[in-house]
């Protein structure tokens, strides 16, 4: 469970992006070392991990209904990460429009409230999910 998360500025870029027909979908799942588990919070100017470590992973997309929701309110994106170190001490994971590091935007950074330690092999199941709201004003 993260402490901190949040659409940073340059996901909400990408949301437009995606609405005029552009850009790619953010569904690469990057995790990180760098931010101390549940001290840090997300600035919505983040635009990288702090420290990302291994390749990242593509994850499966889907549309979904938030619980009290408008049907299809939600994105979601879903992955598995396999530790490919001898030790890892994940505090911090993204969603990104790339696989690659150069070049990629990020769409959401998390910053774990509790960091997940995996030795070489270990997976962890990652789930991100961003619901689209509105009010009327």
């Amino acid at each position: 469970m993260p402490s901190s998360t949040a659409v940073v500025n340059t996901g909400r870029a990408i949301i437009t992006n995606r609405i005029t027909g552009s850009g790619t979908e953010p569904k690469y799942i990057g995790v990180g070392t760098g931010a101390t588990a549940g001290s840090s919070t997300v600035a919505l100017t983040d635009t990288a991990l702090t420290t990302e470590v291994d390749s990242r992973v593509t994850g499966t997309s889907s549309r979904t209904t938030a619980a009290g929701g408008t049907t299809n309110d939600t994105y979601q994106v879903t992955g598995t990460f396999t530790c490919g170190a001898t030790s890892r001490t994940i505090t911090e994971v993204g969603l990104f429009d790339s696989a690659t590091v150069a070049g990629s935007t990020m769409f959401v950074r998390g910053v774990l409230n509790t960091a997940a330690t995996l030795t070489n092999g270990d997976s962890v199941a990652l789930t991100f999910t961003v619901q689209v709201t509105s009010s009327v004003v």
